[in-house]
């Protein structure tokens, strides 16, 4: 299994520095690419919550598209839109 993901973070822990201020992260991306059961090919909710609930007091992020989850079928230029159909799934 290649080496990736958490196994990679785990190497190095840091202190959470300044935890008060509060914190936009200007982006993030869902996707799950796993042709094969890697943990860094998937990253959706369950990872976010993990990153934004490790110390640091982040108030809001901005989903940022990652083509992923394109629709596949349909018109070509209507295939992101599933992209923004999952997310909104996500949302709900």
């Amino acid at each position: 299994m290649p080496f990736g993901g958490n196994d990679w973070l785990a190497l190095t822990q840091e202190p959470t520095l300044e935890p008060e201020i509060p914190i936009c992260d200007p982006h993030h991306h869902f996707w799950d690419f796993r042709t094969e059961r890697v943990p860094y090919q998937r990253y959706l909710l369950h990872e976010l919550a993990a990153d934004i609930n490790s110390g640091h007091n982040v108030r809001s992020t901005v989903f940022v598209e990652a083509r992923s989850m394109y629709r596949t079928d349909g018109p070509e230029e209507l295939r992101p839109v599933g992209e923004v159909e999952f997310v909104q799934g996500l949302a709900a």
